[in-house]
């Protein structure tokens, strides 16, 4: 009697466990998630700061848009179901084919923005900004709650 309650409990704790693992998994998820999106943004204000001459590191120009388009790389994998919640809306988890076009579209943007940085061509940088910026915002005006 007594291996049968140790295995109950066992299997009780166990369970336990695991549906408490998995509510976290989504809540990590999410976390996850801001955390990359903080990150791009990091980078967006930190590769203006630089193209805008607001710092004196233009050497440092080429990492910033390196660090966005290899950042960016992940931004397709960061809806999974289960993750719900933060600052997507629901219909971004009903989209999963328009989602991953749109992560596609915003990585081929800043991959082609470290591309012309690699080009030292003021004008060309400056275009291809403005396209990664436009590939941000139109996925955030579909799927992103209003910041206050």
């Amino acid at each position: 009697m007594r291996g049968k309650l140790k295995s109950g409990l066992m299997i009780a704790i166990t369970s336990a466990l695991l549906t408490s693992s998995l509510s976290w998994a989504g809540e990590d998820d999410a976390k996850y998630r801001r955390t990359v999106m903080a990150a791009l943004g990091s980078e967006f204000s930190a590769f203006v700061m630089v193209f805008t001459n607001k710092v004196d590191r233009p050497g440092q120009l080429q990492l910033h848009a390196d660090a966005l388009a290899a950042t960016s790389a992940t931004v397709g994998s960061l809806f999974p179901a289960g993750s719900e919640g933060g600052k997507a809306l629901p219909l971004i988890w009903d989209e999963p084919d328009q989602v991953a076009e749109s992560a596609a579209a915003l990585n081929e943007q800043l991959e082609a923005l470290a591309a012309a940085v690699r080009s030292d061509n003021k004008a060309e940088i400056a275009v291809a900004f403005k396209a990664a910026g436009k590939a941000c915002k139109g996925c955030h005006q579909r799927y992103k709650e209003e910041d206050d």
